[in-house]
């Protein structure tokens, strides 16, 4: 696995692909040396595999683009809605919905090639996942601007594998856009459900900016968080809560495999054993959780770590947290080698290396201590992190996070997943929870955009390069040491580059 890592990250790096001699050639090579039983025969045999698994992959991405023949030519486009439409309000009024289109046909057959794209809609109609529309449409390249510390759309469209972007056209001449009947595909169910619970949140007497973290938090459905509201959370470094994280999914497991556990002791004294039923409904729950999420990145990291702890928990065995994020991180790249691009990638599996090597190195101490530790440690950890990803960092992150995530993660969370649950079972419930869920959020929301009024010092851009980054995360690394005070104050001198 380590080697199946290893050779599928810097693929996504090349400039240009080789051909299709280079991934047989790899997958040939790798299959005889799998028969090694050494360490090194296995850990080459996992590089060939992973290098062969990325080119492939790359090479697909790139023979479904558009091509140029196609750019900005009147198309017709048929296929069915595969994401949550992401609703945009423009201050003149208009509105524009974005989703992403699964392509069943486009015309004309010239122009065919390309299996998702993404569209933008001005009209009027009100676009669901799952339906089957037809588009006049004009394509182009998923083509985007790649500045550094900021978002860089190009990547990102090579990880969500959309190999056209264009804009529905309008006028007579263009024709209409079509709905056709029929009913949505199983596979589209999570995001229907997920866009129910949103335009239900959105429909709720609260303030704009908790209305938009509870869609957040709850759907992952960042629509209505404009610049400015993701401005003021970065400059507090709390933007990374408004992502449905594994920490959260990690919370509805624990929830649901407490739960399973009181019903499991309820069928032993009716003489009904159930061992497996705290495991199951833990599974089940973060699965049905990510589902809700989206399968974003770092939920998939969490749900593959969670699935190994739950299996190995029905199967008697012990299991180790180190192989289940070796595990994950193999299982998230096969399935999509362009997710080791995003900053998702890097800031979901290092955070949690992060803190496991932390914990490797904090047991026997008191509780309180490790709370702070973890707090102030992780904060370091988002230091370099942070500088490269995002060219700067909040001074008060850790602060900050050491209020804002049992916030989040034991009281907004669950009471917004609870609101939910009500929405279709409990309608009475459902309202008084949404409130409760938003009322910290309304009144933290004023304060923090008070104190980033008054102070211009709360988030300090920088940059580092490569070498800087690697020497900040070494020394770091080396200050939680059981090591002399000497010896971890100059490794923390390492950061200062």
């Amino acid at each position: 696995m380590i080697g199946l890592v290893l050779g599928i990250l810097p693929v996504s790096l090349l400039p240009r692909l080789p051909g299709l001699w280079a991934p047989l050639a790899l997958a040939g090579t790798g299959l005889v040396l799998l028969a090694g039983r050494t360490v090194l025969p296995r850990l080459a045999s996992g590089l060939a595999l992973g290098c062969a698994l990325a080119v492939v992959h790359g090479q697909l991405l790139l023979e479904r683009r558009i091509t140029d023949a196609c750019v900005g030519q009147p198309l017709v486009l048929t296929g069915e809605v595969a994401s949550l439409p992401r609703h945009t309000l423009f201050a003149d009024g208009a509105s524009r919905q974005r989703f992403e289109l699964d392509v069943a046909s486009l015309e004309p057959p010239r122009c065919r090639g390309p299996a998702r794209v993404l569209l933008s809609y001005y009209g009027t109609a009100k676009i669901v996942p799952g339906e089957r529309w037809t588009f006049p449409v004009k394509l182009a390249r998923p083509w985007g601007l790649a500045n550094p510390g900021s978002f860089n759309l190009q990547a990102w469209y090579a990880q969500t594998g959309i190999d056209a972007v264009g804009s529905v056209r309008g006028g007579a001449a263009a024709g209409p856009a079509v709905l056709h009947g029929g009913r949505a595909s199983l596979a589209s169910l999570p995001d229907r459900l997920r866009q129910q619970i949103s335009d239900r949140i959105g429909s709720l007497p609260l303030a704009p900016e908790a209305a938009a973290v509870l869609r957040a938090v709850t759907v992952a459905d960042k629509s209505g968080i404009d610049t400015a509201f993701w401005t003021l959370l970065q400059q507090f470094g709390i933007n990374h809560l408004l992502v449905i994280s594994g920490l959260h999914v990690g919370l509805v497991a624990g929830a649901a495999y407490l739960l399973g556990g009181a019903a499991q002791r309820l069928c032993l004294l009716g003489g009904r054993p159930a061992y497996p039923l705290p495991a199951a409904l833990a599974l089940v729950s973060c699965l049905a959780y990510t589902a809700l999420a989206g399968f974003s990145v770092a939920t998939q990291r969490a749900l593959c770590m969670l699935a190994c702890f739950l299996l190995a928990d029905l199967a008697g065995r012990g299991t180790s947290p180190a192989n289940n994020l070796l595990l994950a991180a193999a299982v998230v790249l096969v399935l999509n080698p362009m997710a080791a691009l995003g900053s998702g990638f890097w800031l979901s599996f290092s955070a949690v290396a992060a803190l496991l090597w932390l914990a490797r190195w904090q047991r026997g101490l008191p509780r309180w201590r490790r709370v702070l530790l973890t707090h102030g440690f992780m904060s370091l950890v988002m230091l370099p992190l942070g500088a490269w990803w995002f060219g700067g960092s909040s001074v008060i992150a850790g602060l900050a996070n050491l209020v804002m995530i049992p916030l989040i993660g034991l009281v907004v969370v669950p009471l917004a997943l609870l609101a939910v649950v009500c929405m279709y079972v409990v309608p009475a419930a459902e309202l008084p929870l949404w409130q409760l869920a938003a009322w910290p959020l309304q009144q933290l929301t004023p304060l923090a955009r008070a104190l980033t009024q008054a102070n211009d010092w709360l988030y300090l851009p920088f940059r580092g390069s490569l070498a800087d980054v690697l020497l900040a995360a070494a020394g770091i690394l080396l200050v939680i040491l059981p090591l002399p005070l000497r010896t971890r104050a100059l490794a923390l001198l390492l950061v200062l580059p």
